[in-house]
């Protein structure tokens, strides 16, 4: 890193603090440049040569001890743009009471119906009808002919037990959550995982402005869209 010891004091601090979380802004301030010229002062040290290769360098310092490599990262990606979100939460139809009952009436389970026996006889009661029998099985799928439902059956929402997930759903999920609205399933974004990892293969041409407009310092790109076969865009030769 021999150009990194031609840097002042401060510009050391504010490669250290601006790897942290690239944000330019707040590297600035914890490198203890002024919090109203931050802005500026980012804007100007990362426009400077030796600043952006002391980046460069401690960022490829930090991934050879972390032993992280463009297709360690690469993988992980194209795991996540194709896990099955269908192993975290599905919508699910099953068949109503009436669909498989005879004659599509009112279908109990066994258990339901000597139940609701006992409650009437308690109650002084008579029987209630079971025209359509007692083996209601709820997760048949729903009669195509029923009457009641007209085929489309009723809804029910499945949440897996997130203990047993595949690796590649395990990288898809990022925990659960209660709302007013009751459980929260949160899936990391499949579509940027897809756009990262096209970005990787070079389908993508982009110019990079490293000033964003809410001043965050994090990288806006400037995106041309390029064919997959262009191999152009990934370096191939056509010789």
């Amino acid at each position: 890193m021999a150009k990194a010891r031609t840097l002042t004091t401060k510009q050391r601090l504010f490669v250290d603090e601006y790897i942290i979380d690239l944000n330019g802004t707040q590297a600035a301030i914890r490198a203890g440049y002024s919090k109203k010229t931050a802005q500026e002062q980012a804007s100007r040290l990362l426009s400077n040569v030796m600043v952006e290769n002391a980046i460069n360098e401690a960022i490829a310092d930090r991934r050879r001890r972390l032993r992280i490599d463009a297709d360690t990262v690469l993988f992980q990606w194209w795991q996540i743009a194709n896990a099955d979100p269908n192993e975290l939460t599905q919508l699910r139809r099953f068949n109503c009471r009436y669909c498989w009952g005879d004659d599509h009436e009112y279908q109990w389970t066994p258990k339901q119906y000597e139940r609701a026996c006992m409650d009437a006889q308690k109650d002084e009661q008579p029987e209630p009808y079971n025209l359509g029998g007692s083996f209601y099985e709820r997760k048949r799928p729903p009669h195509p002919d029923c009457p009641e439902c007209g085929g489309d059956g009723t809804e029910d929402i499945y949440f897996a037990d997130t203990t047993q997930l595949s690796p590649q759903a395990k990288l898809l999920y990022q925990g659960v959550e209660q709302t007013k609205f009751g459980l929260k399933i949160n899936m990391a974004d499949q579509m940027k995982a897809l756009d990262n990892v096209a970005r990787h293969l070079g389908m993508f041409k982009d110019t990079v402005n490293h000033v964003s407009e809410d001043g965050s310092m994090s990288p806006v790109f400037n995106i041309v869209g390029v064919s997959p076969d262009d191999t152009s865009a990934s370096g191939d030769s056509t010789e």
